[in-house]
């Protein structure tokens, strides 16, 4: 198996959650009847301040994530350990530490999406999906080990 750059996977990972909402949006404008329209705006001054909560939230689940990769590639290299005889067990062991640290700063940037979707302004989803980003990045950045 081909070694996959953290260079390459990390800015592919921190675009998937605007990507989400890119794809949210073009399905919402050409499946929403006029009454979702005005459901959304009805709900939009409930939803926006629970969409700004998420961005501090999402500043949290970034840091937790660094300390989340470094437990995980802990774990998963102590098991590719016993996996010695398998040529790429490392490279997957790195990879799934990776998966699943950039996961954590992505739920809430999810529930962001999810909450735009609902009617929530584009404003805190944006900042939330920009601080998921970042969040992903400094997992990169702080990860140790091969890239």
């Amino acid at each position: 198996m081909a070694t996959v750059s953290r260079r390459v996977l990390l800015p592919l990972i921190a675009l998937s959650s605007p990507l989400s909402l890119a794809v949210e949006t073009a399905l919402r404008t050409l499946l929403f009847t006029d009454n979702m329209r005005e459901l959304r705006l009805l709900a939009r001054e409930t939803l926006t301040p629970i969409a700004w909560a998420l961005v501090p939230v999402t500043a949290a689940a970034a840091l937790l994530g660094v300390f989340v990769h470094r437990a995980a590639l802990r774990q998963t290299l102590a098991d590719a350990a016993l996996r010695a005889g398998k040529p790429d067990a490392e490279e997957n062991a790195r990879l799934t530490a990776l998966y699943v640290a950039t996961s954590v700063p992505q739920v809430p940037a999810l529930a962001a999406t999810f909450l735009f979707t609902a009617g929530a302004r584009v404003e805190p989803v944006m900042l939330t999906l920009l601080v998921a980003a970042l969040g992903v990045m400094l997992q990169g950045c702080t990860a140790p080990g091969k890239g």
